[in-house]
């Protein structure tokens, strides 16, 4: 039975939760098999004997990479010293907390909002993808570089970093959610305008 705090939310409607944790299923399925399979591909990072292809040439090359950090090679354990164990703990603590973070988003939205729902299950897909490789590895497999880059007056830009696609779904869905309470309107105001 239904709380009526409840009652009208994601969190018990069933055809929400089928899209939030069918898109986390299958997007970390899809990011376990990539990783996998690129880092067998390519045989590890370059200076361990391992190989770089080139994809689109000059713009996209597979090559393997560990990242022991967080966003953007962020590591805790190098800028606050506690050693790579500490490091680790608290990386994974605090992807549980966004992990649940996220999934209080989705349990207080509307079961109308599937955008919002499928944008939370891809950013739980890739929390909980790098968390695998976290806690399994020590490190993140990456294996995606973008190898295009421009000139602008004395200025070289480039993407620096390598990637996965747990952090291509961690962009795009925290991109969606951004999106989402920038500029829709919230369910209730919507109705309410409805009726009147």
């Amino acid at each position: 039975m239904q709380t009526p705090g409840r009652k009208g939310l994601a969190v018990t409607d069933r055809r929400s939760h089928l899209l939030l944790w069918l898109t986390v299923g299958l997007g970390l399925a899809l990011d376990l098999a990539a990783k996998s399979f690129g880092w067998n591909l390519l045989g590890g990072p370059p200076d361990g004997g391992g190989r770089e292809i080139s994809v689109i040439p000059e713009w996209l090359r597979l090559v393997a990479s560990r990242n022991p950090g967080i966003v953007f090679g962020f590591s805790f354990s190098e800028s606050f010293g506690i050693g790579a164990s500490g490091g680790r703990l608290v990386t994974v603590l605090l992807t549980l907390l966004t992990s649940a973070l996220i999934f209080y988003i989705f349990a207080a939205s509307r079961p109308r909002q599937r955008w919002l729902h499928l944008a939370c299950g891809l950013i739980l897909a890739g929390a909980l993808g790098n968390l695998y490789d976290r806690l399994f590895f020590g490190f993140v497999r990456d294996i995606i570089q973008i190898t295009a880059h421009g000139q602008i007056g004395g200025w070289t830009l480039q993407w620096p970093y390598v990637f996965n696609v747990a952090d291509v779904y961690l962009v795009i869905g925290v991109i969606v959610v951004a999106v989402i309470f920038m500029f829709g309107r919230a369910p209730d105001a919507a109705a309410t305008k409805a009726k009147t």
